[in-house]
């Protein structure tokens, strides 16, 4: 996964026309495989407990109410 990550990189880069200095790469790349990760989770697959934030659950008529 590092290669590819390392290849979309350099292909992006590129395509945007991006001049970097060695350091700016460096620690750009580190940046760009985190967004990457990221990224890869926004809309997957995943249970409704995995965020139970943004489950809604109503309490049971007369419970929880004052």
């Amino acid at each position: 996964m590092v290669a590819n990550i390392e290849a979309l990189f350099a292909a992006e880069t590129k395509l945007l026309g991006l001049k970097l200095l060695a350091g700016q790469e460096q620690s750009l790349l580190t940046a760009y495989a985190a967004l990457r990760e990221m990224v890869a989770l926004v809309g997957g697959d995943h249970p409704m407990g995995a965020e139970p934030a943004h489950v809604f659950v109503p309490a049971p008529a007369g419970k929880g109410q004052s």
